[in-house]
């Protein structure tokens, strides 16, 4: 009975390793005459390659969709032409749509296969599978945050498809990688710490870092008594091949003396699992998922580690930067200080020039930061702004700590399109998909800010204008202050308030609360609601027509019709002459014909607009006045 359920779980535990194509090793042999690695003429290596050619579907599919990326991988791996595999390449060009356009992992995995074909996976079935995978990309890390292997696989895909090493968001991941490297220099187990070597060695990390010496210490206590690695509960293929890989990535010999455990190396395990047809077992007895563990176990056999190609152009080069060295980032960037913004506009940013403090110098060092970053962006403004900063940078985190600005500081925060980035600056690259940066200062570990709408920004005097105001999560903010000049408004329980303005001219709206970064500054403009549009102000009129005369003043000869135009809600207008009414207009087009005898008479017309209200009586809306010069001889002639 017992051997019956540890068959059924490690059944179990196989078709867990199809569905979850993320948790595999690849391991690095000696031969039976103890060099090491394998040669692609060995009898071991052609007799995996056999096999794999032996279990090829005519569709061209090896082991099915997922394990027929890393039978590509090993086929290149051991020099093989792929393209002669028969329909190898054209099952590769022809199941691109049955990718999860959420899983990271899928495009990693397949980026990797179509590089190990040799073609361009910056045009493959018309997508780019660099911007793709980099889509998963937030700032920090790929994909899933929960999961370290998207970032792995990250680094690995974006390296095979030819980006290169010091781009930003390679490094980026190698820091969040080695972030959560544990304290006894593993990655959780030995899937993930293999994974994380080959990874960051791939990134640029020095093989014999701290971090990585580190790494291949845990991996050593991790070797079971038949030399190979253990994950799932046993000592298997998957897990040692990713050993194997890692160690070799790290300049190991896992045939070596080192690598010796009751006399068995890691090689020796997977030399241990062939079968006469030339698959390789799971585990020692355990025949499951072969064509996916011969895949994994040719590499490693090979001394290759992942990525096991890198694509390069046909122009000749390695298929350049992830990001044009001359891209340029444009953008808004706003900067709220203590007391009062700073400054608010659009930048251009492409690469920058920092001068920073370093901590560890003690010196005013110069840094060059080869892509559009939000520290460059902060760089542009204060150029453009006429203010200052400082940064220090702190050599043992790669990072730099914006200090001051515009002589506030310690308590500044930042924002990408109201989003709160656990990068520093300098570090967040700047896409085509960011619109908005904020810098805020807040004396709070916690950061907030405010944002702001409001539904109109040109108004009627005495109009209502409605506002809104939310957090950086837009939920709604109650008890902040909306402020239109000098005069504040408080926000209920949904962060709305309505306002009226009752004098003309241009006002600026915005909100603070205590514990948030106060909003934008939106400018509103009230206008009279009832305005003299005819006669213009410093224009002369003869018998009603305008001329092209200059003159100070209003300057009428003969008659003049006043034209109003007035606000929808505007239902009467009253034409007063030196404060005498004069005419009544119910209906608009509301105007009036002043024709009176006067020479060189100084007269004021005033209009009042009359609104109703819901009790059908009238009241003072808006009014107008005009001040002028009239010579009207024979009015009668005009009338």
């Amino acid at each position: 009975m017992r051997k019956e359920l540890i068959v059924a779980m490690l059944v179990i535990i196989g078709l867990m390793l199809v569905n979850i194509p993320i948790n595999m090793l690849n391991p690095v042999c000696a031969d039976p005459n103890g060099g090491y690695p394998f040669q692609t003429t060995d009898d071991i290596v052609v007799n995996a390659l056999q096999y794999l050619r032996n279990r090829q579907t005519s569709d061209g599919s090896i082991g099915g969709f997922s394990v027929t990326s890393w039978a590509t991988m090993a086929l290149a791996s051991a020099n093989e032409d792929v393209h002669k595999w028969g329909n190898l390449v054209n099952y590769i060009h022809n199941n691109v749509e049955r990718l999860d356009g959420n899983i990271a992992t899928d495009w990693e995995r397949y980026a990797l296969a179509v590089s190990a074909c040799n073609e361009n996976p910056r045009n493959f079935e018309g997508i780019d599978f660099v911007s793709k995978i980099e889509g998963f990309y937030d700032g920090i890390q790929i994909g899933n945050p929960t999961s370290l292997y998207d970032d792995i696989f990250g680094i690995l895909a974006l390296r095979s498809c030819g980006v290169k090493t010091e781009t930003s968001v390679i490094q980026q991941l190698r820091r969040h990688i080695l972030s959560q490297q544990q304290s006894n220099g593993g990655w959780g187990d030995v899937d993930a710490t293999s994974g994380a070597v080959m990874a960051m060695i791939a990134a640029g990390e020095h093989p014999q870092s701290t971090s990585i010496t580190n790494a291949i210490s845990f991996l050593k206590t991790k070797q079971a008594g038949n030399g190979g690695f253990e994950s799932w509960g046993t000592a298997n293929a998957a897990s040692t091949s990713w050993a194997i890989e890692a160690l070799v990535a790290a300049g190991e010999n896992p045939a070596s003396p080192t690598w010796l455990n009751n006399g068995e190396s890691p090689v020796d395990f997977l030399l241990s699992l062939q079968r006469s047809d030339g698959g390789f077992n799971w585990a020692t007895g355990q025949n499951m998922n072969s064509e996916w563990m011969t895949s994994y176990i040719i590499p490693a056999l090979l001394g290759k580690p992942y990525p096991v190609t890198i694509y390069e152009s046909d122009n000749g080069d390695d298929g350049g930067d992830t990001h044009d060295p001359a891209g340029v980032w444009t953008g808004m960037i706003r900067i709220e200080g203590k007391n009062n913004t700073v400054w608010n506009g659009v930048v251009n940013v492409s690469e920058s020039t920092i001068t920073a403090f370093n901590e560890s110098s003690g010196h005013m060092e110069t840094y060059t930061i080869p892509y559009p970053s939000v520290l460059g962006a902060l760089d542009e403004a204060a150029d453009a702004g006429q203010f200052s900063y400082y940064v220090i940078y702190y050599p043992s985190w790669q990072a730099f700590y914006v200090k001051t600005i515009n002589g506030d500081s310690n308590w500044w925060h930042y924002w990408v399109d109201f989003t709160l980035p656990m990068v520093d600056a300098g570090h967040y690259e700047l896409t085509e998909d960011n619109k908005e940066i904020l810098f805020g200062y807040l004396e709070n570990w916690t950061a907030h800010a405010l944002l702001i709408a409001i539904d109109k920004v040109t108004v009627n005097v005495s109009e209502e204008i409605h506002v809104q105001v939310q957090n950086e999560t837009n939920a709604p903010v109650m008890n902040a202050l909306v402020f239109v000049g000098s005069t504040s408004y408080l926000t209920d329980e949904n962060g709305n308030v309505t306002l009226t303005i009752t004098t003309p001219g241009n006002y600026m709206i915005y909100a603070e609360k205590n514990g948030y970064v106060r909003s934008e500054k939106i400018a509103v403009q009230v206008k009279k609601s009832i305005e003299i549009v005819k006669p213009e102000n410093g224009a002369v009129y003869l018998w009603n027509h305008k001329t092209k005369l200059p003159s100070k003043t209003i300057v009428i000869i003969g008659q003049i019709d006043i034209e109003v135009n007035g606000a929808e809600s505007i239902q009467k207008v009253e034409f007063y002459v030196n404060g005498e009414l004069r005419f009544t207009d119910n209906e608009p087009p509301f105007s009036w014909q002043l024709n009176q005898r006067a020479f060189g008479k100084k007269m004021t017309v005033q209009v009042i607009g009359y609104t109703f209200t819901d009790h059908a009586l009238l009241r003072l809306y808006d009014s107008d006045v005009r001040e002028m010069v009239v010579f009207n001889c024979f009015p009668f002639f005009h009338r």
